[in-house]
């Protein structure tokens, strides 16, 4: 039990540090310079393009859930009958 945990660890431990190095770091650049600020705008376009995706995915979801859900009830069928209907009397006898 004590080895797979021991093991488990040492591989997240060596993935973490992967992902640290890939990561690139805008330290390196004088704040003031121009290198500095185009890393970190490339930074925070890649974060927001990514969170932006996935929003659109989550909301896409959303709106087909809730498109099943309107289709499975009664109640499109009486918006459509309203919205044919001239004046109220003939909404009330179909």
């Amino acid at each position: 039990m004590k080895t797979s945990q021991f093991i488990t660890s040492i591989i997240i431990i060596f993935l973490f540090s992967i992902s640290l190095s890939l990561a690139e770091d805008c330290n390196k650049f004088d704040k003031l310079s121009k290198d500095y600020a185009k890393c970190t705008s490339e930074k925070l376009k890649d974060k927001t393009s990514k969170k932006a995706n996935e929003l659109k995915v989550f909301t896409s979801e959303k709106i087909n859930d809730g498109k099943k859900k309107f289709n499975s009830f009664k109640l499109k069928e009486k918006l459509l009958k309203f919205k044919n209907s001239k004046t109220a009397k003939e909404f009330a006898e179909k």
